[in-house]
């Protein structure tokens, strides 16, 4: 492989373009994201939190771009790469395996098998890559000339989001699910028969605690209710507060009623989204949130009455991803490739500017920039552009005065 001989290839600050190779800065970049060990547990901290995907992604690179150097890096090839790169077969799609049919064989999946090709966002998503790499060799005056990258044009974003009843019906079908087997020799073989076990459970947690947040699934599926150093802390406490009641009083055989203040013990989550002794990325932010008072009794159930550790959890261990079980309950209910779990954030967002929420405290609450829910959820709003609705919607002209 190319990144393997840059190894011995004794590095020079200052160099043109024409002799700076793109292997070279690939390694350097990808060395660069792994991260620092940890010298109590030795694990990896400080570097991308997906290592493995970006050196895929590397690779991808590298097998096009070769032995080239940076000084072939130009608006032409940029494109060049772009146009191979589309509409091949993803290398982690073939590596699968096939079965009887020639398909690629995948277990556990309900949702039929689809060859998945590289789009010209996944193209873009390497070519970024490429770019902060030679972004960090320049900065490192690995060369004295400038470089610039090309970009295809971003595609259109996801708008898709759940109506109440569509979530509902999502919800239920988590909850209800059985598992199914299939007799695998005998002469019943090929026959199905239901288990009484619920294996989707888990994933019905999942939907309504992404629902009632906003918040993305990683530290959703990551959240634990004791403090774990790496995991977001899912905080149940007591509070007590004072609440005004109207009560009852008879004097003399008249019934009156007075205001009382009387001190009230209330149950309250608090989700702690980034994970206990990391840092909060700039590009994803972690608001600590005081959790709806209909989840609340939810957590408590499931943390003191069943004994869960983890806000999702599966057979007592944390959930890592719900990718593929989300997948396969949305298949089921046919509501359509186009819902995926960041569907849930959108959802959240869309119902909260339908209520007339804030923009600004929905912005806080869900860790969006007010921009981008201007941007892409005002529309849903009551109130949105009602000035301007109303302004134009009139006959025009001065009032008549009586």
């Amino acid at each position: 492989m190319a990144i393997q001989a840059v190894e011995a290839v004794p590095m020079t600050k200052g160099r043109p373009a024409h002799e700076v190779t793109l292997a070279e800065v690939l390694s350097r970049y990808l060395d660069a994201k792994k991260g620092i060990p940890d010298p109590v547990t030795g694990e990896l901290k400080g570097g991308v939190s997906r290592h493995h995907e970006l050196a895929q992604r590397i690779y991808a690179l590298l097998e096009w771009w070769g032995e080239s150097t940076l000084a072939d890096v130009d608006t032409v090839s940029c494109a060049a790469y772009v146009a191979s790169r589309v509409g091949t077969p993803w290398k982690t799609h073939a590596r699968l395996g096939t079965g009887k049919d020639g398909k690629p064989a995948r277990t556990g999946y309900s949702k039929p098998t689809k060859a998945r090709v590289v789009t010209a966002g996944g193209a873009r998503r390497e070519l970024e890559d490429l770019r902060a790499a030679v972004n960090v060799s320049i900065a490192d005056n690995l060369t004295r000339d400038a470089v610039r990258v090309t970009l295809p044009p971003k595609g259109e974003e996801r708008d898709r989001w759940l109506t109440r009843n569509e979530a509902a019906r999502l919800l239920l079908r988590a909850w209800r699910k059985r598992e199914v087997q299939t007799i695998r020799s005998g002469p019943r073989k090929g026959e199905t028969y239901v288990m009484p076990r619920r294996p989707a459970r888990h994933l019905a947690r999942f939907i309504l605690v992404a629902l009632r947040t906003g918040t993305r699934s990683g530290p959703v599926c990551g959240a634990s209710f004791v403090r774990e150093i790496g995991k977001p802390w899912m905080e149940l406490k007591t509070e007590t507060t004072t609440e005004e009641r109207t009560e009852s009083v008879t004097v003399d055989g008249q019934v009156y009623e007075r205001k009382v203040t009387v001190a009230v013990i209330k149950r309250v989550a608090v989700f702690h989204r980034k994970a206990l002794g990391t840092k909060e990325a700039e590009n994803k932010k972690a608001p600590t949130v005081r959790m709806p008072d209909s989840l609340v009794a939810h957590l408590w159930r499931w943390h003191h009455v069943l004994g869960h550790r983890y806000v999702v959890e599966f057979e007592k261990r944390p959930v890592g991803s719900t990718k593929k079980s989300f997948a396969n309950l949305v298949h089921e209910e046919g509501l359509g490739d186009d819902v995926v779990r960041h569907s849930l954030r959108h959802t959240a967002v869309t119902w909260g500017m339908q209520a007339g929420v804030d923009i600004w405290e929905l912005a806080g609450y869900c860790g969006m920039t007010v921009e981008m829910i201007e941007r892409r959820y005002g529309h849903h709003s009551s109130s949105h552009m009602e000035g301007a609705r109303a302004a134009l919607g009139g006959r025009g002209g001065r009032k008549k005065v009586a």
